[in-house]
């Protein structure tokens, strides 16, 4: 196994020992099921944690270590990347240019798990993310949880886990990760709280999304991307060499970013904060009236193609091709067609 992988096997970050523990306990105790739903949104450590447990049901015996935040984010960024795995740990994700998980890949996976474990230990298969398989692939898997094959396991991590089909969610035991408090992430990180929380009002609670935001000097960053949407949406800056912006620099932080920012004018507009009244209360309001032309539909449609796109990260996608349409629509006078 690749020393990147090695590192998201053999290490947890703190925030996650608590579902560590939950899993440990089923396991000691007999109790340990054939399919497990890690739920949790992006950035929480849900591939980290998945990776523990694989190797546990792999035969692994020692204590994972505490993972530093450095060795986690490097690690993450290349998970995808073509490197020798354990032979009995199987993963699933989109494939290169591909949004979803395909039929093909699941049966693929399923008549591996039918094989007998080359190390003689257990078969462990991670999907990532679930909500991602098409409705073929989940009704294939579904299969594969109602009559599994003898010591093979599955590990479901989900964003969303509310778009995966009920009769999948009820054969899986759950682990529902949190995000921790600011001080945790705070010690791990080793800055103040007040910084962290600083950091969390522009992308979200998520502690792996808080950490790229610090390790990449988050302010300036921040004000940099907010410049940048303005002046797309006022037409005052071209999509294209934003996106080549974005694309060269802290892609996945942007795309973050601008997810969170997408979700707070939404929940502004839904309790109605004010749709296309121009305010003037710092920071939401730049971008809040710069978007007040757009309907709200689009803003809607843009949040759910960020969120695509982060899940596309790493998949061989085009990324700044994509990142170049996904900007092209804040432009006021197309978005508003």
């Amino acid at each position: 196994m690749s020393s990147a992988l090695q590192s998201l096997a053999s290490g947890l970050c703190p925030w996650l020992e608590p579902a560590f523990q939950q899993f440990e306990t089923a396991r000691t105790q007999r109790h340990l099921g054939h399919a497990w739903l890690i739920s949790g949104q992006r950035g929480i450590g849900k591939v980290n944690l998945a990776l523990v447990l694989a190797h546990r049901l792999l035969g692994a015996v020692a204590v994972p270590a505490a993972l530093d935040p450095d060795t986690a984010l490097a690690a993450l960024a290349v998970r995808h990347s073509p490197m020798d795995h354990h032979p009995d740990l199987h993963w699933l994700h989109p494939e290169e240019d591909k949004e979803t998980i395909s039929i093909d890949q699941v049966r693929e996976v399923i008549d591996t798990l039918s094989l007998t474990a080359h190390r003689g230990v257990a078969k462990v298969v991670i999907i990532e993310p679930a909500e991602a398989m098409t409705t073929p692939a989940a009704n294939a898997l579904l299969k594969t949880l109602e009559e599994p094959s003898a010591r093979s396991y599955l590990l479901l991590l989900s964003h969303q886990p509310g778009r995966l089909p009920a009769t999948i969610r009820s054969r899986c035991q759950h682990l529902k990760l949190k995000p921790p408090a600011a001080r945790t992430v705070a010690e791990w990180l080793g800055v103040p709280p007040s910084l962290v929380t600083e950091v969390q009002s522009s992308v979200g609670e998520a502690p792996l999304q808080v950490a790229a935001a610090v390790k990449a000097g988050e302010s300036s960053i921040f004000n940099k991307l907010e410049v940048d949407l303005c002046g797309i949406s006022e037409d005052r800056i071209d999509p294209l060499a934003v996106a080549q912006s974005w694309f060269k620099d802290h892609t996945e932080l942007a795309l973050t970013w601008l997810g969170h920012r997408l979700h707070d004018e939404l929940r502004a507009r839904a309790t109605g904060a004010g749709v296309s009244t121009e305010v003037t209360v710092p920071p939401p309001a730049t971008l809040h009236n710069a978007w007040r032309d757009l309907p709200s539909r689009t803003l809607f449609d843009q949040h759910e193609r960020t969120e695509k796109l982060l899940n596309q990260l790493g998949s061989g996608i085009n990324v700044e091709l994509a990142l170049q349409a996904l900007l092209n629509v804040f432009q006021v006078d197309r978005g508003s067609m």
